[in-house]
């Protein structure tokens, strides 16, 4: 086939149930151009199997390793990309036929854009539309996603489309985290490179009941960690707002050990650590307490 110009990478773990969709979501694009890299993550059912089925069309390949986790995955799919632009797709979630062709058309009359977002169709487990998530504006995109304001990029990796140089160069995705990669490489793409928002849903986000995001011990371990990262490599300078921006995290932590794990205990650790860190949350929490009391 001849060199694409956009590479889409499904990291695939255990992912037999959805992979399909995926898969087929990216064939039905309306532009063509494009190659798909699936990667086989040490999956233990038949996601080989189903991935292997498509493999007639010959702008799809598979890639298999050890299981090494969802950021390793992506990123040994972005070492072997071959397009001018990468763009990812989780395996339970689906691309709407317009997605790469309106995705592309901006980052090519644009060149000092790096990456595209768009708005998400939120959806069920049989990715039956529940309410649209909508993106914000690139207007300070950096502190409204490190301070979780929101999704801010809806649907997370599934949603961006980025030059391929700049990820083959300088960025990949941290493989010490897991629930939360995305999250931080919206961080350092917000940080570091130059958005474009569209305002138009083109991606199908399946919210799966147990999908990573209601694992709330990763979501400690890669909270923290990020922390870490931002303190390390001074991501936000010392001072009032990076006092503010952890002490948000430490409530989240909270508000996810108390709703969706049912841990008091922990949940009054990380208010307390919150308001430590940056006593003015006090009145954040307050409020959070008072809509729980109603």
């Amino acid at each position: 086939m001849s060199t694409p110009e956009v590479s889409v990478i499904i990291p695939a773990y255990n992912a037999a149930r959805y992979l399909s969709d995926s898969i087929t979501s990216v064939i039905g694009q309306s532009y063509a151009a494009w190659e798909l890299v699936v990667v086989d993550d040490g999956s233990s059912d038949n996601t080989a199997e189903i991935a292997g089925a498509f493999l007639s069309d010959e702008r799809i390949r598979i890639i298999k390793q050890s299981n090494k986790g969802v950021s390793a995955a992506r990123n040994a799919g972005i070492n072997v990309a071959r397009g001018r632009y990468i763009t990812f797709l989780d395996a339970d979630d689906a691309y709407l036929p317009e997605n790469i062709a309106k995705k592309y058309s901006i980052l090519i009359q644009n060149p000092s854009i790096d990456f595209v977002y768009c708005d998400a169709i939120m959806c069920d487990g049989n990715l039956n539309e529940e309410r649209i998530e909508k993106g914000v504006a690139t207007d300070n995109l950096f502190r409204k996603v490190i301070e979780w304001k929101g999704e801010s990029i809806p649907a997370s990796s599934s949603n961006i489309f980025v030059k391929a140089g700049l990820m083959k160069e300088k960025f990949r995705f941290d493989e010490q985290l897991s629930n939360c990669a995305d999250r931080y490489m919206k961080i350092m793409l917000a940080k570091y490179a130059r958005p474009y928002y569209l305002p138009e849903a083109l991606i199908k986000y399946r919210n799966s009941p147990g999908s990573m995001s209601k694992q709330v011990g990763l979501l400690e371990h890669d909270e923290k960690y990020i922390i870490s990262k931002i303190v390390q490599e001074n991501i936000v300078p010392q001072g009032r707002s990076r006092n503010k921006i952890i002490a948000n995290i430490y409530l989240i932590l909270s508000g996810s050990w108390y709703r969706n794990a049912h841990h008091p205990a922990r949940a009054i650790k990380y208010g307390i650590k919150a308001i430590l860190t940056y006593p003015p949350v006090i009145r954040k929490l307050a409020a959070k307490l008072m809509q729980r009391g109603h």
